[in-house]
């Protein structure tokens, strides 16, 4: 029998209470916040720490923890297993998601709580690996309060660890997005000043990184300093191409004031009427996919409440159903309509100082119930997790 009293001690007071206001948290991930436009006049900083490769690492999540996790599931469908498990190590998230919360839902009406638990726990660990943070913290916390509610403190400790790794994810992309908003600050301000050298490389490696951290705003308008570049050393050409990947940015995130001023800007010297009907079809398309995307991700949200009241009210398995639809729904979206609007840099940057803090406190409680179990090999990967955070 587990010693009730010590598992009390690695209860966080915030466990159960913050379960529903997630919800908002996840509403606000998708509708509310705004991937802003870089700022003139912040100074730039040097002396950021090295990025680790740690997330990047092939096996994190693909390989080892997939399959690891699957096995603790212990699918009874043999054909499911291997569609998820498929589906998982090709990136196709949002449709492993739609069928992991199937096999939740199962476990929901078999009152299976340990499947169940795991179930939310992959959800968690694959949305962090995704960049869905929001989602992820919403998986990760129903996780603890079941593996709580059961005294399971290995399951308990997993769960802590998990939340303390989303943690650290936040504060590395805060820090990615903060270097790209210094290097493009530099660009623009090397721009200014007359000095081209090497400008371009900047610029083309800070628009990869915002796209692979899924700010589509900030490289939006990293093209827009490339246009100025080129404009400055008289390449015309490559000017107009950089303003017209800016506007492809630009309407896929339904930001069309942006679009029209880049659209009208363009040189009808340096471009045929049928080419820039051409880019103008392609926008029109982005646009159509951004607003069938919002109606969707709109639809998705009142599903998501449908099955909060539905769960309030105590119908559980008619609640999943609908938490089931809204992920059915979000399927079929494109993966910006995800990211489309994110936060200012600057604040992006100043709560990820609070994940920190939320990370070591996660995963100390995480090694005290391994270290309290003598589970060595657990909490050594524990703390070199912490050595993670900066």
């Amino acid at each position: 029998m587990v010693d009730t009293m010590k598992f009390k001690g690695h209860i966080p007071d915030h466990a159960v209470t913050t379960i529903p206001v997630l919800a908002l948290l996840f509403a606000v991930h998708y509708f509310l916040l705004r991937d802003d436009p870089a700022e003139n006049g912040i100074e730039a900083t040097s002396g950021a720490p090295v990025f680790y490769d740690y997330w990047r690492s092939a096996d994190d999540v693909n390989e080892l923890d997939i399959d690891a996790s699957l096995e603790r599931l212990a699918l009874d469908d043999a054909r499911r297993d291997q569609r998820i498990r498929e589906l998982l190590r090709q990136g196709n998230y949002k449709q492993a998601r739609t069928d992991l919360l199937v096999v939740a839902a199962a476990a929901v009406s078999q009152d299976d709580q340990t499947r169940l638990a795991d179930t939310l726990l992959l959800l968690g660990e694959v949305a962090i690996n995704q960049q869905e943070l929001a989602s992820a913290e919403i998986y990760l916390q129903e996780a603890l309060y079941l593996a709580m509610s059961a005294d399971n403190l290995m399951s308990t400790a997993r769960s802590y660890r998990l939340l303390g790794q989303l943690n650290i994810r936040a504060r590395e992309l805060a820090r990615h997005a903060s270097n790209n908003y210094d290097e493009l600050w530099q660009a623009r301000n090397s721009i200014a000043r007359g000095y081209y050298q090497g400008v371009s490389e900047d610029l083309y490696r800070v628009i990869q990184q915002n796209m692979d951290i899924r700010r589509f705003g900030a490289a939006a308008d990293a093209w827009e300093a490339m246009a100025s570049l080129h404009d400055q050393i008289q390449d015309g050409y490559q000017a107009q191409q950089a303003r017209i990947e800016a506007a492809r940015l630009f309407a896929s995130t339904g930001q069309m004031t942006h679009v029209r001023r880049l659209i009208d800007g363009l040189d009808s010297s340096l471009i045929s009427d049928a080419d820039k009907s051409e880019v103008e079809r392609e926008i029109d398309g982005l646009f159509e996919q951004y607003q069938e995307d919002l109606a969707q991700t709109s639809q998705a949200r009142d599903y998501q409440m449908l099955y909060h009241r539905y769960l309030r009210n105590g119908e559980v398995e008619r609640a999943w159903k609908f938490r089931i639809k809204s992920s059915e729904t979000l399927a079929s979206t494109s993966d910006r309509s995800m990211f489309q609007r994110q936060a200012n840099v600057i604040a992006v940057l100043y709560n990820s100082n609070f994940a920190m803090d939320r990370a070591k406190q996660y995963l100390d409680r995480a090694g005290n119930i391994y270290d309290d179990n003598g589970v060595g090999e657990m909490l050594e990967q524990t703390r070199e997790m912490g050595s993670l955070i900066y």
